[in-house]
């Protein structure tokens, strides 16, 4: 291209970071930079992005904290989201639960969920069910919160939890899509 723009460099950083190309994003970011282009949220989101993936951690932090402190962007969930994320696939769920706990902004069910999921990855009980409970304080009718939950716990051979969970999903007569899952 002659003439690159940030929209350009984003989908770059953030379409090599999805793909598993994590280095070659944060690479790319690093020249974006030496450009003197201003990246914005939503470059931040591919570098968070690749970040998780790599499991650079350190790196994530790093950047999570230059958006605002160096740039002057404004935290949204998709930020926090890519943390939850990070922190998850790094096994570092009490750091994930003190963000969630510490956001600045609402956290919504897109929040609680990440965390869940990053519970089932760790097999987190006690996180995850701190998690569902929030999540049923905002919706309780979300067949993948109750099928995650009795996930962890047969995973962690709590079979009467797993059938308890499974059964209040009947009396709220709520059931689970076939491939919902992979829709979602």
């Amino acid at each position: 291209m002659e003439k690159k723009d940030a929209m350009a460099w984003t989908s770059m950083i953030r379409g090599l970071a999805v793909h598993g190309y994590a280095e070659d994003a944060l690479e790319l970011f690093s020249l974006m930079q030496r450009t003197g282009l201003k990246p914005d949220g939503v470059t931040f989101v591919g570098v968070l992005c690749a970040c998780s993936h790599a499991g650079l951690v350190e790196e994530g932090l790093h950047y999570f904290r230059s958006m605002k402190k160096d740039y002057g962007i404004a935290l949204r969930v998709e930020h926090y989201g890519c943390m939850i994320d990070l922190f998850g696939r790094a096994g570092r769920l009490q750091e994930a639960f003190e963000l969630v706990d510490s956001m600045e902004i609402h956290v919504n069910a897109i929040i609680w969920r990440s965390l869940l999921s990053a519970c089932r990855m760790n097999l987190d009980v006690e996180l995850a069910e701190i998690a569902v409970t929030n999540l049923m304080k905002l919706r309780s009718d979300h067949c993948g919160d109750y099928v995650l939950l009795s996930n962890i716990y047969a995973a962690r051979g709590r079979w009467d939890d797993a059938r308890t969970v499974r059964e209040q999903m009947k009396k709220g007569q709520i059931k689970k899509k076939p491939a919902f899952s992979l829709i979602e």
